[in-house]
C-alpha cells in the first residue's frame, strides 16, 4: 500500500516535472519575438490612455505630446533607429486596460497605472520600473489661502472610478475619521467639470495630474489651490506583457540609460556634440562596451540614438512637465540628488 502510493507520487512528480519543461520551453520560445514584431512592422505600438495635460496629448495641431509619448520615442529610437516611428493605441480604462498587453497589441503600455500587488499578480503583464513617483492629492476652490487640509470641514469629493483612487480615498476618510462624502464619476474630466462648477468642494487624483490638468485655470486667475499632502504611494510603472524575457530586459534598461545619463548630467546637445565625459560607464553604455548589447539583440549604438534623439530622463521632465507646468521633480530626481530615480551599473 505504502509503495503503490509511493509510485504515484513520483509518476505525479514526474508528470509535474514534464509539464514545467513545456512550460519553460513556451517562455524560451517567446523570447525576442516582441522585437522582431517591432522590426518586421517598422514601427513601435506604445498603449496609452485617455490624454492628459504634460502626459500625454494631441495639441492643436494633431500631434502627440507628452512625458509618455517621449518614452514611446525612446524606444523607437532603442530598437529602431528612428524616435518618430510610433503608433499610439488608446488603451480603455481599467481593467480592460490590460487586454491589448496581453493580446500582444501594443509592444508596451505607457500609462498613469499604479503597480500594485493585485495588479501585479492578477494579469499577464510584467511591470517594468517606476517612471514616476507620485501621490494621490487633493484640489480645493479658494480666493485665498485654504484651511489645512486636516482642518477641513465637511466636504464633498469628487473622484474617478474605478481607479485605486476611489479606494486610497476611502481609507484615508475612515482612518483620518474625516467627515467627507464622495461623488463619483466614470471619467476624471466629468470630476473636473463638476469640481469647477463647485459641486464638490475637493477633488482627488494624482497630484501630477492635478497639477497639469488645473494648470490653464490657475493661469487664468481661478482660484484653485493644489495642497501639498498626498495620502498614498503611487509608483506610475510601465508594464509589458509577460513571457518574453528579450523584451522585458530591453524595456527596462532603455528606462535605465535615460536615469543614468540624468545622473551624469549628459545631455541630447552633448550627445549629438560627441561632448562626452571621460566615464568608463558612459562609454559601455553608449557601445564601447563589447558585445552584451547583442544579448539584447539591440545594436552596439542603442543607447546612444536614445540620448541623441530624446535625451534623459530629466530633460523629457522638464520639458513636458516642469517648464510648461513648473512641476517639481521631488522624488523623480536620481539617486545622486536625493530621489529615487536608480540606475543599477552599466558592466
Amino acid at each position: 500500500m505504502a509503495a503503490g502510493m509511493w509510485a504515484r507520487r513520483l509518476i505525479a512528480v514526474a508528470a509535474l516535472v514534464l509539464c514545467g519543461g513545456g512550460i519553460a520551453a513556451q517562455a524560451r520560445a517567446a523570447d525576442g519575438e516582441t522585437l522582431e514584431r517591432i522590426r518586421s512592422r517598422g514601427v513601435m505600438v506604445c498603449g496609452l490612455r485617455s490624454g492628459v495635460s504634460g502626459i500625454s496629448f494631441t495639441d492643436p495641431q494633431g500631434h502627440l505630446d507628452g512625458f509618455l509619448v517621449d518614452v514611446c520615442r525612446a524606444y523607437a529610437a532603442a530598437t529602431l533607429g528612428n524616435a518618430q516611428a510610433i503608433r499610439v493605441v488608446r488603451l480603455p480604462d481599467k481593467p480592460q486596460e490590460f487586454e491589448p498587453v496581453e493580446k500582444h497589441e501594443v509592444d508596451v503600455a505607457l500609462t498613469t497605472t499604479t503597480w500594485t500587488f493585485s495588479r501585479d499578480v492578477s494579469f499577464d503583464v510584467e511591470f517594468l520600473l517606476p517612471l514616476l513617483y507620485d501621490g494621490q492629492g487633493f484640489a480645493i476652490l479658494s480666493d485665498g489661502m485654504p484651511p489645512p487640509l486636516d482642518r477641513l470641514g465637511p466636504q464633498t469629493v469628487c473622484v474617478k472610478s474605478p481607479t485605486t483612487t476611489v479606494r486610497n480615498l476611502q481609507d484615508h476618510i475612515r482612518q483620518a475619521d474625516r467627515p467627507w462624502t464622495m461623488r463619483i464619476f466614470k471619467t476624471f474630466d466629468e470630476a473636473l467639470q463638476a469640481f469647477l462648477a463647485h459641486e464638490c468642494g475637493l477633488l482627488t487624483t494624482d497630484r501630477t495630474v492635478l497639477v497639469t490638468s488645473l494648470a490653464g485655470y490657475r493661469k487664468a486667475g481661478m482660484g484653485v489651490h493644489i495642497y501639498p499632502d498626498v495620502i498614498s504611494r503611487e509608483p506610475l510603472t510601465p508594464y509589458v506583457a509577460r513571457g518574453d524575457r528579450q523584451w522585458y530586459d530591453i524595456a527596462r534598461w532603455v528606462l535605465h540609460a535615460m536615469i543614468l545619463a540624468d545622473a551624469k548630467n549628459v545631455t541630447a546637445a552633448d550627445v549629438q556634440a560627441g561632448r562626452l565625459p571621460d566615464d568608463p560607464e558612459l562609454d559601455r553604455m553608449l557601445g564601447h562596451g563589447g558585445g552584451v548589447s547583442r544579448t539584447l539583440g539591440l545594436s552596439e549604438d542603442w543607447a546612444l540614438q536614445v540620448l541623441a534623439q530624446v535625451g534623459n530622463y530629466g530633460e523629457m521632465f522638464d520639458r513636458n512637465l516642469g517648464e510648461p507646468y513648473g512641476m517639481e521633480r521631488g522624488f523623480n530626481r536620481p539617486w545622486s540628488r536625493g530621489g529615487l530615480l536608480y540606475a543599477p551599473p552599466f558592466r
